[in-house]
Formats: C-alpha cells, structure tokens, sequence
C-alpha cells in the first residue's frame, strides 16, 4: 500500500527541511521526499507540502530559495505523472477528481474520526463502517501516543533530553536548527495533521494505513516522551518502581497490539478462504478455469460484482469487469447483501455455503 511509502517520504522531507545547515544534497532530500508521497499519495503530497511553503513565509530564519525551491520541485515532480495520467486516461484533471470522488464515495465534509477508532481492532478496510463498534482496548494506541507526544513537547519546551540509564536532573541541552524552538517543534506536528485531516473531515470510509504518515510524523515527539517518562521512573523511589512500572505498560499495549495483529489475520485469512470457495462454486456451475462459459475462445471469463472483485477474479481464474461502458459482458456477478442489477435480475443466482463471512450470492450469466 502507498501510505506507507508516503509516510517515509514524509519524514524524510520534513526532517531535512528541519535541518540548521542547509546544502545541495538537504535540498534534493527534501524534494525527493515530497515527490515520493505526492507521487503515491496526491493529496498527501500537498498536505506535506502546504505546511512547509507556509513555514518558509512565517519564520524568517528559514526563508531561503533553496527551501521553497525544493518542495516546489517535489511537488511537480510527484504530480506530473498524475496530471499526465489524468488527461490520457480520464479527459483532464477536473474529471479525474469527479471520478476519483464518485469512487471514494463522495468526498464530503463530514467526520469520520469515529470511523478511524472503530477500524484500530479490524477490519483493515472499514467501508462502510455504520455497524462496527469501539472496543475500548483498542482504542489504547490513540490515547498512549496522544499522552507520549505531549510528554514530548513538555520535555522540549523545557529544552532538555533525558538520556537513557539517568535521572531527570541530567540533562542535554538541545540544538535548535533554526534558533526558535517553537516552529521546529510545531511543524512535524501541524505536518501531520495536515496529512491527518482529509481523511478525519472528507472520506467517508476509514482504514488503519491511511494515517501511517501522521503516526509517523508524531513518533520522533513520541519517542522523546516516552525516554523522558523512563528517566524519571528509573530516578523514582522505590527503584524497582522504575522498571516494573514501566514494563507492565510496555508490556499491556504489547499484548493489546498482539491480540488485534492475530484478530486481523484471522479476518483475512477468513476473506481469503471465501474467495476459494466462491471460485469453487462458480467453477461448479461453468465459470472459471481461464476460460469464458460457453464459449471455446481463448478469452477468459469475465467477473463482476460490489467488492472484491478483482481478487476473486483472480482466484477464479477470470478478468474483471471494466468500468461502465466496457463491452465485455460478465459471465457471472458476485454479490454479497446486494440486489443484481435490472439486467441480470433473471439469471440464475446460487448462495455460496459455508463462507467466513455471510451473504456471498453467484448469478451466472445463462
């Protein structure tokens, strides 16, 4: 998937940008790293983007052509194979938004924050997310990295590391890139809601990697949160404190994220069963093998349906159906808790038995 990608692109570019001492080779990091997200993730190239041509007007230590010159060249570089790709394959960029909307499922102002909770525990794709629930536990991550990014600020904004194996009195003093601390604490974070926002305010369907990039982008303050918590636990009394404290709430978010990494891969392994099965009953009534029902052409089957369509097709050795106004006809729909279209009302339709999960119907093209 891209976001991961787009979130090492992210920090990478934003690290750089950070940078006291700016050279050649900062400002082609920089760039690469805004060309690398907008590249795979459009959207959140510009939302890395927007934040670092906003910092370079209002923070005149960091106003340098060489800054913007950087970002602006990542984003073009990013965005141009979209742009291209946008008037060969879809008449202009206009339209491809249009498109890109209607698949999404409308992007619209509402809030899906809800929707980003209820996905932490499963499924990895949430759409749509109307009947799914929070499980407290699962909802542990938000709040433990919410508490460590702002141990984080608090131990920046007293200008002070705690190192590993000391005590809260002994302190190293930071280096600010560019003089005020401020800008250099604030940018990762507003970056990261920038990138975060879209997906909370616009998308009406939620999936744990969209916010790779704004996890990523907090982990550094994270991280300084949660060395500063160790040193004054170890400093605390009585010293076994220090460390049982600590690895029990190491030690519970590890097996929380344990359980969730198992319950997760038991959904896809469960989802990937069905598409076996699916495969085998299509191929039951005449579907499948590579080759199209009824016909002794070399062309394969082609399947159809309201999710998933693509790997099942695979699985069932089939091409999937085009967008509208493909001339392939399907030789089969497969639809799960939804009605066949007015045209293939009266074909013949066949539950698939024993799925993971339920509702899978086959019509078959007679």
């Amino acid at each position: 998937m891209p976001n991961h990608y787009t979130a090492m692109g992210a920090v990478g570019a934003v690290g750089l940008f950070l940078r006291s001492r700016q050279t050649p080779l900062t400002y082609a990091g920089v760039a690469t790293g805004v060309a690398l997200a907008t590249l795979m993730r459009p959207n959140d190239g510009f939302a890395i983007g927007l934040p670092l041509l906003l910092a370079v007007l209002l923070v005149p230590a960091w106003r340098e052509r060489g800054r913007v010159t950087a970002v602006l060249a990542g984003l073009a570089a990013g965005a141009l194979p979209w742009v291209v790709e946008a008037y060969v394959r879809f008449g202009g960029v206009r339209e491809r938004l249009t498109e890109a909307s209607e698949v999404q499922g409308d992007l619209r102002p509402l809030l899906s924050f809800v929707h980003h909770l209820t996905v932490m525990d499963g499924p990895l794709l949430c759409r749509p997310c109307d009947n799914d629930g929070i499980r407290p536990v699962a909802a542990e991550w938000w709040l433990l990295l919410c508490f460590l990014v702002a141990v984080g600020l608090w131990a920046l904004r007293r200008d002070s590391v705690v190192k590993s194996g000391s005590g809260p009195g002994a302190h190293q003093s930071l280096r600010q890139p560019d003089g005020p601390r401020t800008p250099t604490t604030a940018l990762p974070l507003l970056t990261a809601l920038a990138i975060a926002l879209p997906y909370l305010l616009l998308v009406p369907y939620a999936a744990p990697r969209f916010l790779l990039p704004t996890h990523a982008l907090l982990a550094p303050t994270a991280a300084l949160g949660l060395l500063t918590l160790l040193g004054y636990a170890r400093a605390s009394r009585p010293r076994w404190a220090g460390v049982v404290v600590p690895g029990l709430v190491l030690g519970g978010h590890l097996a929380v994220q344990v359980l969730l990494a198992h319950g997760n891969a038991t959904i896809q392994a469960g989802a990937r069963g069905d598409w076996t099965r699916i495969a085998e009953a299509l191929e039951r009534h005449g579907v499948g093998n590579g080759s199209r029902s009824g016909s002794d052409a070399d062309e394969p089957c082609v399947l159809d349906g309201n999710t998933a369509v693509i790997p099942l097709a695979h699985v069932a050795g089939c091409a999937p159906g085009g967008p509208a106004g493909d001339p392939r006809a399907p030789d089969a729909l497969v639809l799960r808790r939804a009605a066949p279209p007015h045209w293939a009302r009266d074909w013949p339709h066949h539950a698939v038995p024993g799925t993971y999960a339920s509702g899978w119907v086959i019509h078959v093209r007679p």
